[in-house]
């Protein structure tokens, strides 16, 4: 299933997904085990935004999800089921439950 998230709020995208990321960072036992989500600008318009997930050792990033506006809402776009405590804890925690919905869509089939 894939997931979007929806939050209320005047912040832009950019701060409202770096709130996502700065939740996502893990550090192994040895200095090169960290993974982390980074925030980066998109393609396609100005407050258009992708995290992806970096291992420290390799090169190659992964999409997590696309950020973006609409109207007075945040939305994080096409999140694989397994990832949603990763992003519902962070949003209620900052935005509270009432700014916080989500989308539950089934897979294609």
């Amino acid at each position: 299933m894939t997931i979007w998230f929806y939050v209320k709020t005047s912040d832009d995208a950019k701060v409202v997904g770096q709130v996502v990321c700065d939740f996502n960072f893990e550090q192994g036992e040895h200095p090169q085990d960290q993974y982390s989500w980074l925030l980066e600008p998109g393609r396609d318009a100005p407050d258009y935004w992708e995290i992806r997930g970096k291992y420290a050792v390799l090169k190659d990033l992964t999409e997590i999800c696309i950020v973006y506006r609409i109207g007075d809402t945040i939305v994080f776009a096409e999140i694989e089921d397994y990832l949603a405590p990763d992003f519902a804890d962070p949003l209620i925690t900052k935005y509270g439950l009432d700014n916080v919905k989500w989308l539950v869509v089934p897979g294609k089939r």
